[in-house]
């Protein structure tokens, strides 16, 4: 087995804190979006999907038992952990003989024959490539003609929300406001800290939103494009305080946790917990999503290129 990297370590241990009850409520909802995002997704007996950026697998498995005895999955990551992890997990579930691994990026699918697959779909992959034309360019390149795309990716550009709300929004409590009035010095170091040390990261997360992601399909070449824009705002469920601490938003940002520990003494970290750990525990504050379904085919365009909405 490969070592583990960013990636798989933080599917594995950070993206929930290793918190199953938080794992199974954002698995329930990653099941929804799967389900949305291959509604559009053509995909019937014998067809070919790529999932790009597959991780654990969750849209390609979704879409094996889519595409029948005689379709395929092409799995595709960048990690090699997270190859081999779907590899195994494929001869748990007896469909080894219908599944292709490889390992690779987005902007590079060179093992992939061109106009050899059906779909290509994404989840939450873009946001860390910079080069997103050219990861468009491979998806057309590979597609068989009136092959499509099925992609989601979260949208945090600027433009939607400051992105120095962050820690606002992360743990529930305006400085401002009477709950966080105790702890404002604490919030706003926190939020300043996230500015100068984090926010930058990934500019990849931060430099697109739905209307460019329209633009770079039909700049690729794709001859018929749907995006839908899916925003959302309800109360944030309550979450384990221990569970937030070793969680961690993406794979390449500390945990909450860590990024504490970073600048706060032992007696700040404690006076930081004692009013903000209610809040968190409680649960109830307003919570936003920002994200995007991209549906985009590869001409000839079908008479009826979308199923009826149920």
């Amino acid at each position: 087995m490969a070592e583990p990297d960013k990636w798989s370590r933080w599917l594995a241990e950070t993206r929930f804190g290793g918190d199953q009850k938080a794992a199974e409520i954002q698995l329930r909802g990653l099941t929804m979006l799967r389900k949305r995002l291959l509604k559009k997704a053509g995909l019937a007996e014998g067809k070919v999907v790529l999932d790009v950026g597959a991780g654990e697998g969750l849209i390609g498995f979704g879409a094996l038992d889519l595409v029948g005895a005689t379709g395929r999955v092409i799995f595709s990551d960048i990690s090699e952990r997270l190859v081999e992890f779907t590899r195994t997990a494929s001869e748990q579930m007896g469909v080894l003989d219908r599944c292709t691994f490889v390992t690779a990026g987005a902007e590079d699918l060179s093992a992939i024959e061109s106009e050899s697959v059906d779909l290509v779909t994404t989840r939450s992959v873009l946001i860390y490539i910079d080069d997103k034309p050219r990861a468009f360019r491979e998806f057309f390149r590979v597609l068989k003609p009136g092959g499509r795309t099925a992609l989601f990716e979260p949208i945090d550009d600027q433009r939607i929300t400051e992105y120095s709300e962050y820690w606002r929004r992360r743990f529930w409590a305006d400085p401002d406001s009477a709950e966080g009035a105790a702890v404002k010095d604490l919030i706003e170091r926190l939020n300043d800290h996230w500015e100068e040390r984090y926010r930058n990261v990934n500019e990849a997360m931060l430099n697109f939103n739905e209307r460019d992601l329209l633009m770079m399909s039909v700049a690729a070449g794709f001859a018929g494009v749907h995006v839908e824009l899916d925003l959302g705002a309800g109360p944030m469920p309550p979450m384990n305080w221990n569970t937030l601490m070793k969680s961690s938003g993406n794979p390449l940002i500390p945990t909450n946790g860590e990024v504490i520990r970073e600048i706060f003494t032992p007696e700040e970290q404690a006076r930081f917990e004692h009013h903000l750990r209610p809040i968190v525990e409680r649960g109830g504050r307003l919570w936003r999503t920002h994200g995007s379904f991209t549906w985009a085919f590869k001409a000839p365009i079908p008479e009826k290129p979308w199923p009826e909405e149920s």
